[in-house]
């Protein structure tokens, strides 16, 4: 019997996807080339696109409602009027 390798030390969901069946097949590929899974692929990919989320942040709830926006973008209101009244 294998030993049980614990890969994740933090919490993990199952998600499902729908995702066309040639994105799935180029998946599947680009997985075997790297000999990983498709679920690593995915989540290196998200891992890739998404922001970190700094502690800040998330002690932050409205920083939560921002989206993926960049977190270099000001937010304060002298530089959100520049940009609204193009000042």
């Amino acid at each position: 019997m294998r030993d049980t390798l614990t890969m994740y030390s933090a919490a993990v969901k199952l998600v499902s996807i729908t995702i066309p069946e040639d994105l799935d097949e180029r998946a599947a590929a680009e997985a075997r080339r790297q000999g990983i899974s498709k679920s690593e692929l995915f989540r290196r990919g998200l891992d890739a696109i998404l922001p970190t989320v700094t502690g800040e942040e998330r002690a932050d709830p409205w920083r939560s409602l921002a989206g993926f926006a960049s977190p270099t973008l000001s937010t304060k209101p002298g530089d959100i009027d520049d940009i609204v009244y193009d000042a």
